[in-house]
């Protein structure tokens, strides 16, 4: 494994890991620490997830104006600095709610940032034929976050004051800042271009033709975007199917949900060896499919036995496994498709495309639930969830081999 490699992804199982504590710890330090209403939570909540429909575009140009690397560091050490000043303003008693919205605003702005120079860096320190197995390695380490995160920072928080676990997450990304800077990587970690640089809205307009006009990149982005839209959709009727319709206890939700975590880290530790089999059409079309089809087994489960959680937690595994086998092969394919000088901007136009739809597929859960009734909205999401894999297919991605720069 290069050394350059290495440090990059140990800085990031290191932020991975402070992100997923504070996601649990955050919101605890307005409602136990500043008495927070249902109003002023909703507005926190809503403030630190804000940059994820507007930033995207932005990023995109910057990461491919600047080093790569040290625009990952600034992200990091940004994020260590907001989240420094919110324990030590709670020790200090000078904390208001608005400060902890604007510091949760500001470090997902930055984590935008991040998420866009990161994937366009990591060409740079591992050669083509090794992107699959990086990726894997990446999204292994961010499924144990994702498990072990909430759950820490959680247990923590019951410990010690939720503010004082933000500070862990602040030492978390300046480590991480610190491994990022020392990166040496064999080739440039700034893009090089030989024509001048354009205005920055002409920049973003080149990102999105980048993806529009490609035959494997547009597909995968608007499966990318189908795929997410109903995910956001299926999560709370399926909360809904199982507390109030099945009657199941929070206890046996908790364990549905959490089973899609093993699925996960099995997709990250396989995908590699399942694309070097398969051939990468092959294989994002078949994880496409296992991430979506599961979900149509849901509606059909209408006891609260062992049989019925054992059904449940068995979809969640198999969705997982399906979508970090998608997840990781398609950031491989998207990364060794794009030459150097776009990365930054396709990556950009990927992540905006697949969250943009989110929050409003979200909130029409209930009007669908309302109308047909949580079981039948059920039902049609997850025969939506075919769509992903069916748009690939109709692209011809899943007769693609080897893939091909633009």
């Amino acid at each position: 494994m290069p050394s350059a490699f290495a440090r990059l992804w140990t800085a990031q199982s290191a932020s991975d890991l402070g992100t997923y504590v504070s996601f649990v710890a955050l919101p605890l330090v307005a409602v136990v620490e500043l008495d927070a209403s249902a109003t002023e939570l909703g507005l926190l909540v809503g403030a630190g997830t804000a940059p994820l429909a507007f930033a995207w575009p932005l990023f995109g140009v910057l990461a491919d104006r600047v080093d790569r690397r040290r625009m990952m560091a600034v992200t990091y050490a940004g994020r260590a600095l907001l989240y420094t000043w919110v324990p030590l303003a709670a020790a200090t008693g000078v904390l208001t709610m608005t400060q902890l919205v604007v510091a949760y605003f500001l470090a997902t702005l930055l984590k935008v940032g991040f998420d866009v120079a990161a994937p366009a860096l990591l060409p740079a320190l591992v050669n083509r034929n090794g992107l699959l197995a990086a990726n894997s390695r990446l999204e292994a380490t961010r499924s144990l976050a994702m498990a072990a995160g909430p759950a820490l920072g959680g247990a923590l928080a019951g410990v010690i004051r939720p503010s004082a676990v933000i500070a862990l997450d602040a030492a978390a990304y300046l480590t991480a800042a610190v491994l990022v800077v020392t990166i040496r990587p064999p080739g440039p970690v700034a893009p090089h271009t030989r024509a001048p640089r354009a205005g920055v809205l002409r920049e973003m307009r080149d990102g999105i033709a980048a993806v529009r006009h490609h035959p494997l990149l547009r597909p995968m982005a608007t499966s990318s975007a189908l795929l997410n839209a109903f995910y956001a959709l299926r999560t709370p009727l399926v909360t809904l199917y199982v507390v109030r319709d099945l009657g199941m206890p929070p206890a046996a939700l908790g364990a549905i949900l959490a089973a899609a975590g093993p699925g996960a880290l099995l997709g990250s530790l396989t995908a590699a060896k399942v694309g070097a089999r398969l051939g990468f059409g092959r294989t994002i079309v078949g994880a496409a499919l296992l991430a979506g089809a599961p979900v149509l087994l849901v509606p059909l489960v209408t006891g609260r036995g062992p049989v019925s959680l054992a059904a449940l937690a068995g979809s969640a595994l198999v969705v997982g496994f399906g979508v970090q086998v998608y997840n990781v092969t398609l950031v491989a394919g998207r990364q060794a498709i794009t030459p150097d000088h776009l990365l930054g901007r396709v990556t950009a136009t990927f992540r905006w495309a697949a969250w943009a739809a989110t929050p409003f597929a979200a909130a029409a859960s209930g009007p669908l639930s309302d109308t047909v009734g949580v079981r039948t909205a059920i039902g049609i999401v997850g025969a939506a969830l075919l769509l992903p894999a069916l748009r690939l297919m109709a692209s011809g991605v899943h007769h693609a081999g080897q893939i091909t720069r633009l």
